[in-house]
């Protein structure tokens, strides 16, 4: 899985019935993407903090691409724009090789976008983790009551297996104490 940042309103205004295409493939050749929520909350804090608006993410199963991906080098090459604190890398240790990042040289089909996410921000602007894009016909996110009666009917069927293994338990505790009672 690999992920694009992209501003909400980019998103929303691009056409859903066409792949989608960042503007960096026009000016750069690519889509810029990264991998993992952990490096990808670094990077928007690294680039995009001081920018504007509500973002999200788009989760993309590169194995659905029909465009070319390929792992580069970001640019430019700063210690602080790839590598998150915890990475650091100390006067005396060996310089860490930067990490790669996935580049999609083409638009993305939309089957290959299997979930978008919001980015959610604290007051400083500063990315801080990952919540549902609201739905504008459902706004509160409640489930349909198909959806709740199938999660209450694996949930019935949850507890009525666990309730049988705990029977066949007390059964066979049951019959392990009758066959001590008799030998005595």
């Amino acid at each position: 899985m690999i992920l694009h940042l992209t501003l909400r309103a980019n998103w929303e205004a691009a056409p859903a019935d066409q792949p989608y295409r960042a503007d960096s493939l026009a000016s750069e050749g690519f889509i810029h993407a990264t991998q993992g929520d952990a490096l990808l909350l670094h990077v928007a804090n690294a680039r995009y903090k001081d920018r504007p608006g509500e973002f999200v993410v788009l989760e993309i199963d590169e194995t659905r691409l029909t465009s070319e991906v390929r792992w580069e080098a970001p640019a430019p090459l700063t210690t602080d724009d790839l590598l998150p604190p915890e990475a650091a890398v100390s006067d005396t240790a060996p310089v860490a090789e930067a990490p790669r990042f996935p580049h999609i040289y083409g638009p993305i089909n939309r089957d290959a976008i299997v979930g978008v996410r919001l980015v959610t921000r604290d007051a400083s602007g500063a990315f801080t983790g990952f919540a549902p894009l609201p739905d504008p016909a459902n706004p509160l996110n409640l489930k349909s009551p198909s959806q709740m009666a199938n999660e209450l009917l694996e949930a019935t069927d949850a507890f009525s297996e666990a309730l049988a293994r705990f029977k066949d338990s007390i059964e066979g505790r049951m019959a392990e104490l009758d066959e001590k009672i008799r030998k005595l």
